[in-house]
């Protein structure tokens, strides 16, 4: 380990009103700075704000308006976003679509945007020179409570700080507490005009979601050692199944060999060892994978089962359960191909923000109905809370899945997840701008957009092609037209990384595109 930078480190703590902080680093040489937000929601308040704050010159906007001709924000926060651009601020966060975050950093890369206000989760490989990192807070909510940064979150965002080849230094600037920052000036007001001091009223922290920071707390960030890293390792379905896959190679020797080499402790590994064992006779016992009779020149005694697609993936952890119950399903139901999608829609993350915004509605709903009917609130509130978001199948799905976990241990702390986000899309085929206006996801779109790309990718890649029907092969060209016609770039970004042919030919009728009037619908 090292703790030398290339690019040393310069920390400034503020108590300023944050638009005054941009406006002066900005006038001090300091841009591009990363203004670092906790949540998707406050980067782009923040990003509002400094629209009221004039710091781009006009030859500078004039070229980005010129960068900006042909690119199309068609989608329900596009606007915004590009207003925020022409203006000299970047936003760039997980909730955006891919494609204006790629513009976001491209803008960057040319210094045309003096600020870009983001997350504190800004990834590795994304490219944003950034000169100074401006901190909006010290503290963050980390899903279950509310707490100080931790030293090695503090490092990592700070880091980004600094560019190698063209700064001399980096910067990092953490603002104090906005109500520190009122009293202060109240303070100094008060000094002017003794009047107003007896009427002087301080402001208090927020109630929730706060912890308060001090100078004291930004200095022992900097000079506290990070905390020790802890590995993350896993065995999964996928991971095996792409070992295996490998055509020069033993792929039962190269598993033993990355478990052996992880940063496991001893007995995690034997415990690593065991569950890939469990795994690899679970996939041998659905014809999955195959052994040979023989071993082969290059070594191998196992392949992969050549009659599924080449393609054909088990990324997610409860594929096989996937697999095992898309069997159980009814050929001759008229719901059939629409069922299939729901138990796909079961073994994926949930997207919490969206399920929260169906569940709302249904709330709405009804309290409209429990009110005509004159029932009491305490009982109202009662009934609102038995109520949860869509699950088609949910008997189905919950009594499958308990079965099927029982048989399989390894399966652990996975758990089904039914839910109808894709399925609705479909039985009430809408676009994507208008699923979005319904719920009033604008600022998550890019959330909504990940998440049919991976409904698509698990339909192309996870469900057999023997299982695959004409009305299911629509579902799949419904939502790879979705993806395409919203953003093109991640699918675009998968198949080059598949690569081959045989990705090209899954995905053929897709790659084709809608008619042009089904993509302006889809943009729409």
């Amino acid at each position: 380990s090292s703790s030398e930078r290339p690019v040393p480190l310069e920390f400034e703590y503020r108590e300023t009103p944050l638009h005054e902080t941009v406006k002066d680093l900005i006038d001090r040489g300091r841009a591009p700075i990363y203004l670092v937000n906790f949540t998707q929601a406050s980067a782009a308040e923040e990003a509002q704000n400094l629209m009221s704050v004039d710091f781009t010159s006009k030859e500078d906007k004039k070229t980005i308006t010129e960068r900006l001709h042909g690119t199309k924000f068609s989608s329900p926060y596009g606007k915004d976003v590009q207003r925020f651009m022409k203006h000299g601020v970047g936003l760039h966060h997980a909730g955006l679509l891919p494609k204006y975050r790629v513009l976001v950093e491209k803008l960057a890369q040319e210094g045309l945007l003096k600020v870009i206000s983001g997350t504190d989760t800004l990834g590795v490989g994304v490219n944003i020179p950034i000169r100074t990192v401006l901190f909006t807070q010290l503290c963050k909510y980390d899903g279950q409570k509310t707490a100080i940064l931790s030293v090695r979150d503090f490092h990592q965002i700070a880091g980004r700080a600094g560019r190698k080849g063209f700064d001399d230094l980096g910067f990092v600037t953490a603002q104090a507490p906005e109500h520190v920052i009122e009293n202060l000036r109240m303070e100094q007001k008060a000094k002017a005009d003794p009047k107003k001091a007896k009427k002087l009223v301080r402001a208090k922290p927020p109630e929730r979601g706060f912890v308060l920071w001090s100078k004291d707390t930004f200095d022992k960030l900097i000079t506290s050692r990070p905390e020790a890293l802890e590995s993350r390792f896993n065995v999964s379905h996928g991971m095996l199944l792409n070992v295996l896959s490998r055509p020069e190679e033993d792929g039962c020797r190269a598993m033993r060999e990355i478990i052996r080499s992880s940063h496991e402790t001893g007995s995690a590994k034997k415990q690593h060892r065991a569950r890939a064992f469990e795994l690899f006779r679970a996939l041998v016992d659905r014809k999955i994978v195959e052994i040979l009779p023989k071993r082969e020149a290059s070594g191998r005694r196992v392949q992969v089962n050549v009659s599924l697609q080449v393609d054909f993936s088990l990324n997610h952890a409860l594929s096989l359960w996937l697999i095992d119950t898309l069997a159980l399903l009814d050929p001759e139901s008229e719901t059939h191909a629409l069922d299939m999608l729901t138990l796909v829609e079961a073994i994926l993350e949930s997207p919490d923000l969206i399920l929260r915004k169906q569940l709302d509605r249904l709330k709405g709903q009804k309290v409209r109905e429990l009110k005509e009917a004159g029932m009491e609130y305490d009982e109202r509130m009662e009934e609102l809370e038995k109520l949860e978001h869509p699950k088609p199948l949910r008997e189905f799905i919950y009594q499958t899945f308990n079965e099927w976990s029982d048989k399989h241990p390894w399966v652990g702390l996975e758990n089904i997840r039914p839910k109808s986000i894709a399925r609705e899309m479909f039985e009430t085929y809408q676009s994507f701008g208008e699923y979005v206006r319904e719920y009033d996801v604008q600022r998550a779109e890019g959330l909504l957009l990940r998440y049919l790309s991976d409904v698509y990718k698990a339909l192309v890649q996870t469900v057999p092609s023997a299982m695959r029907t004409d009305a299911f092969d629509d579902i799949v060209e419904y939502f790879g037209a979705i993806v395409r016609g919203v953003d093109s770039s991640l699918v675009e970004e998968w198949e080059r990384l598949r690569g081959g042919d045989s990705v090209a030919a899954s995905l053929s009728s897709v790659a084709k595109g809608p008619s042009a009037a089904e993509t302006a619908e889809a943009e729409r």
